[in-house]
């Protein structure tokens, strides 16, 4: 659930609220999971979930 949050641009205070954690938690928790993907950005990573994109 974090993730489609986060990836849906939800602020991290709307998502500490939703999880009932600290603010500073999801920030920890998000800048590891973005550090994992190799991304730096939360739009990064959504792109990156969604995969590439084709030709059309």
């Amino acid at each position: 659930m974090a993730g489609r949050v986060a990836a849906a641009g939800v602020p991290r205070t709307v998502i500490a609220e939703r999880l009932s954690i600290g603010e500073n938690t999801v920030k920890f928790h998000v800048a590891n999971v973005l550090g994992k993907l190799g991304v730096t950005t939360r739009g990064e990573a959504a792109a990156l979930a969604r995969g590439p994109r084709r030709a059309g």
